[in-house]
């Protein structure tokens, strides 16, 4: 055993010294298993290709060709073939020398944990060897690989193929110069590949997207491209809308977009197809559509309110009446007899209706927003549709309330009332400057006073409690407004906000210890608190005050889509142009853009400074242009 172990390690250590020599003698000494695995279950081939051992590596393959396939098998370098080490090291002799004599280039996957994206994982290349060289940027490997026909659309253990990992690398420069190599190399294949899926329904496209990788994405969209005509500076670009629309599409760009918590994902509003395509969208379809739905839901609400205030009541009876109620809530048997009451009878079967709509609408929408990506992202609505769930579900309270006669539909009523009204301010976001304070009230509420009061509700409870053991021993008479513990907590909350004084009488002794006990709460809640929620707000304000435009605008955003899929499918209209139309792919849809090529000094210096003498005016040259020599782009109506 122990000579077993003395030739194991010196079998590695002639691996990693490059020792020609003794790794010979000991690989023709019939007493070797030259197949012997070290501490992370690697081979000899593996150590020597590591430490850049060339003589040995070359002697390992020649005796022991067994080893060019042989995958370390440990938890953390599991699959990791001597070709991958060649590729990380950008060792091009040994990457082709493997390739000769038959290295594994379809099958040789590195999938342990310190491959794959995780806590303990040192670098995620894809796990496949062309994956690994397009990582490392090695163009000469690249090349080696492909001509030894490396499989492109190869995708690992989380579907990502080449393009997907490169669009993971932080290096923009390294990543668009391989790109364009496997763009060149392999055209056809590329096309295919650059509409793959991963197992999270991403493309390439996508994946630059979800991960917030403006540049990435950028040269992604640009590679698309086509300029359809020039004429002077003035050019019509073309971009392809194939998974940046949300038509037909679930998980598009915009999808991406509006329900991401990166804010890098934001940035992506400013690229050019997305920021024309949102443009085109809203002003053709989504503001119309948009002020259509504020104005029914505000009537909507309206109607509600109506019906609430003229709802049934009568007196009630001499013997039932006492100091404060004087009305009681009709039988429905009796709330439906004259002529107002089928009038009133219309507002509430509108309000039911209404109810029910929104239910059936706002339910799936959350399922389909999920738990995770829902809270905390004030672009997808906030709280606005958890509240209007709320309220539907109020309504059908109401309406077993109303069957049974029961005198606890006003508390219902009060409160949906209350939810109805507070939501007209979702309506808010279609206006600028109105929808950039919703999103500050909504940063506000959910995270600095939902903190704050977490912290003064403790505080309220400790000194509610004090103040209540100490009156217990008084005459509750004298001091009602400590009767009980709910009323005690009431009255705490009243100073702390310095509604009130210390509710006792000037003219009756009360214990010293509640004014001093009264003194601290003041100084702590009062004071402290307060100015540290004041404090607190200000400080958001700020901090939100300079993405709040870029805020609203994914608002914008998330609106269009809400109101693409809630429309009726007659009334949809799909955004853009049709290829079949420009000559291109049928199957396709693109948008215009029109760009001014940037002014350059030097050679045309003196033709620009001819043209802003003349006083022409460029904008008016360029709409001009645009009606003569573009296509005009039209809307098709299709269903989703």
């Amino acid at each position: 055993m122990k000579e077993s172990l003395r030739t194991s390690t010196l079998l590695f250590k002639a691996a990693r010294i490059n020792d020609y020599v003794t790794m010979k003698a000991l690989l023709e000494s019939k007493d070797i298993d030259p197949l012997v695995r070290g501490d992370f279950e690697e081979t000899i081939l593996h150590v020597a290709l590591l430490n850049g051992s060339r003589e040995v590596t070359e002697l390992i393959l020649d005796k022991v060709p067994a080893l060019i396939n042989v995958p370390m098998t440990s938890a953390k370098y599991r699959g990791e073939t001597p070709l991958h080490i060649a590729i990380l090291r950008q060792d091009v002799k040994a990457v082709e020398n493997l390739l000769q004599k038959g290295a594994d280039i379809i099958h040789a996957r590195a999938s342990g944990i310190c491959f794959l994206p995780g806590k303990e994982s040192l670098c995620y290349f894809g796990e496949y060897p062309l994956s690994f060289a397009a990582c490392t940027g090695s163009e000469e490997i690249i090349r080696l690989l492909i001509g030894h026909k490396a499989p492109l659309d190869a995708q690992d253990s989380l579907g990502n193929s080449v393009l997907h990992v490169l669009v993971l690398q932080e290096d923009n420069d390294m990543v668009r110069r391989v790109y364009d190599l496997l763009t060149v190399l392999l055209p056809q294949v590329c096309q295919f590949v650059e509409s793959l899926e991963n197992k999270d329904r991403l493309t390439p496209l996508k994946l630059a997207a979800s991960e917030g990788q403006t540049k990435m994405f950028n040269y992604l969209v640009q590679k698309q491209k086509r300029v359809y005509w020039t004429m002077g500076p003035i050019s019509y670009c073309i971009y392809d809308l194939t998974y940046i629309d949300s038509w037909n599409d679930q998980k598009s760009v915009l999808d991406i977009i509006t329900s991401s918590r990166n804010p890098q994902v934001r940035n992506l509003l400013e690229v050019k197809p997305i920021k024309e395509l949102l443009n085109h969208k809203w002003h053709s379809f989504g503001y119309k559509n948009f002020l259509i739905w504020m104005c029914s839901y505000v009537t909507y609400i309206v109607i509600f309110t109506i019906s609430c205030i003229y709802r049934p009541l009568e007196p009630v009876t001499p013997g039932e009446s006492n100091s404060i109620i004087n009305m009681k809530q009709k039988t429905l048997k009796d709330a439906y007899i004259q002529q107002e009451d089928y009038l009133r009878l219309v507002g509430e079967l509108i309000t039911v209706i209404g109810a029910f709509v929104i239910l059936i609408s706002e339910v799936p929408y959350l399922i389909r927003m999920g738990f995770k990506n829902y809270f905390g992202n004030a672009s997808v609505g906030g709280p606005f549709p958890l509240l209007m769930v709320g309220y539907s579900i109020l309504i059908f309270v109401i309406v077993l309330l109303r069957c049974l006669g029961n005198d606890n539909e006003a508390v219902a009523l009060s409160i949906a009332l209350i939810i109805g009204w507070c939501n007209c301010i979702y309506f808010a976001r279609g206006f600028k400057m109105l929808g950039q304070f919703t999103i500050m009230i909504q940063k506000i509420l959910f995270v600095d006073l939902f903190q704050w009061f977490c912290l003064v509700f403790v505080i309220i409870i400790g000194f509610t409690s004090a103040f209540y053991i100490m009156f217990q021993l008084l005459d509750l008479r004298t001091y009602p407004q400590f009767k009980d513990y709910s009323m005690t907590i009431y009255t705490a909350i009243e100073l702390m906000m310095g509604l009130i004084n210390l509710p006792v009488p000037v003219d009756v002794p009360s214990p010293p210890l509640t004014y001093i006990i009264y003194a601290i709460y003041m100084v702590f809640v009062y004071l402290l608190m307060l100015n540290i929620l004041i404090a607190m707000m200000d400080d958001t304000y700020w901090r939100i005050a300079k993405e709040r435009e870029e805020l609203w605008k994914v608002q914008i955003a998330s609106t269009i889509l809400l109101l693409e899929r809630r429309v009726p499918w007659f009334l949809k209209t799909q955004s853009g142009i049709p290829g079949s139309s420009l000559g291109f792919d049928d199957h396709k849809w693109y948008i215009g853009v029109e760009e001014i090529a940037e002014f350059v000094p030097g050679k045309g210096q003196q033709q620009g400074m001819k043209l802003m003498r003349s006083g022409l005016d460029w904008n008016e040259i360029r709409n001009n242009i645009t009606k003569i020599a573009s296509t005009q782009s039209y809307s098709k109506p299709t269903s989703l």
